[in-house]
């Protein structure tokens, strides 16, 4: 055993001849020692360093240094151990913890203990119970990895997104990989100021621009004017640090102020954290879209929704739209057709209504007629044709157009007997 004198300088990659360090990797030098320092021979060529009292080591040559209340070197292992108000900075972070353990060959640094670390180069953070760094090392690897575990929390900032909100993910575990990827498990949370997602695990590339959550997915958009949209899986594209385009696969499920939509799949383009456009398909589940009055199914879905307001939904193939109000005998209003398009404009307090559907091949239409009083029934009207357009005021149906070769039947309420 060998006791050193209190701010004494070790170089400790000295003491571990037996053990050589590549020249890629970090030659761990002990500047200063606050305390005392000794060390102890376990073997020929096999040396234990331990110092307290403060302690101030880095690596030679390179901008890294460690500091914390005690330290263990143990050159067999190739291991220094760490202990008490670590604080560890590189060229490219800062990591804070209780205690930390350097792998020297490596190149692996772990944490536990009310860690905290900050990328210097992004700002992204994570904070955590324990943490895993695997340095970017000439000849060990090329890209920075980091694996927090104990359901960290982790503000994510992509090297373009500058000044802006950061992404905030929480997990059982998240791992980030150079500046650009990440990825999470164990019930997952994805939130920004204008985006909040959750799921079972999820990944995303900021570089490539895109991201996806996986099992239980849900996405809620936190804009002027909010939305919702849910499925198995959901995969989503960004520009400019913002969501453009958001996909739900397996029993989808999206929601808007004026409309819900449930099909396999539904994509939705966003403008300026507004749904512009969506489209739906499926066989399992077919496309169907509800509004407040209105239903329309196909085999597939078109939504224009410019600024979030409700425009236009296209309906193909085997389309059909029914009304919300049902009539005595439960036989609902409805259109049908190959293709069926309704058009709404905007009501009052901002609401879309149902202003035209025009139905185009194989066209159909079931409706009744009321008197000017709105609820006393005229007549029943069936009409078929190649193509039939209806116009809506805001008690019903308004008029019928039957275009092309057509038929259908009118039917007068029989009168009562007096």
């Amino acid at each position: 055993m060998i006791g050193l004198a209190a701010g004494s300088s070790v170089l400790l990659a000295a003491l571990g001849a037996a053990a050589p360090q590549g020249p890629a990797t970090c030659a761990v030098q002990l500047d200063s020692v606050g305390g005392v320092a000794r060390q102890v021979q376990v073997a020929p060529g096999t040396v234990h360093t331990f110092a307290g009292g403060g302690v101030w080591a880095s690596c030679r040559g390179r901008p890294t240094a460690v500091r914390a209340d005690s330290a263990a070197w143990y050159s067999d292992r190739d291991r220094v151990d760490f202990i008490g108000r670590v604080r560890f900075r590189d060229s490219t972070l800062t990591l804070d913890s209780r205690t930390a353990s350097y792998y020297l060959h490596e190149e692996r640094l772990e944490a536990s203990g009310d860690v905290r670390l900050v990328n210097l180069e992004t700002g992204s953070d994570i904070t955590g119970p324990a943490l895993t760094y695997l340095r970017a090392v000439s000849a060990v690897r090329d890209t920075a990895d980091l694996l927090a575990t104990g359901r960290p929390t982790v503000h994510y900032r992509a090297p373009s997104d500058g000044r802006s909100a950061p992404y905030t993910i929480v997990g059982q575990w998240v791992r980030l990989r150079g500046n650009d990827q990440a990825w999470a498990g164990g019930n997952v949370t994805v939130s920004r100021e204008d985006f909040h997602a959750q799921a079972d695990s999820a990944a995303l590339d900021a570089g490539a621009g895109q991201g996806a959550l996986l099992g239980h997915a849900q996405v809620q958009g936190r804009g002027a004017t909010p939305y919702a949209l849910s499925g198995r899986v959901v995969r989503f594209r960004l520009a400019d640090r913002k969501v453009t385009r958001v996909e739900a696969q397996g029993a989808g499920e999206a929601q808007s102020t004026d409309w819900r939509l449930t099909a396999d799949t539904i994509a939705l383009d966003l403008v300026d954290e507004q749904i512009a456009a969506g489209t739906a398909w499926g066989d399992s589940l077919r496309p169907n879209a509800r509004s407040d009055r209105y239903t329309m199914r196909a085999d597939s879905l078109a939504i224009e929704t410019p600024g979030q307001q409700l425009r236009e939904i296209r309906g193909y193939g085997a389309a059909l739209a029914t009304a919300a109000r049902d009539s005595l005998d439960g036989q609902p209003d409805w259109v049908a057709g190959d293709t069926l398009i309704a058009r709404f404009d905007t009501a009052g307090q901002g609401k879309a209504a149902l202003s035209e559907l025009d139905a185009r091949g194989r066209a159909k239409a079931y409706y009744r007629v009321y008197q000017e009083d709105g609820s006393t029934l005229a007549g029943i009207n069936y009409s078929r044709g190649w193509r039939i357009l209806v116009a809506f005021h805001e008690r019903g149906v308004d008029r019928v157009r039957v275009l092309g070769e057509g038929d259908g039947v009118y039917l007068e309420p029989i009168p009562k007997k007096p």
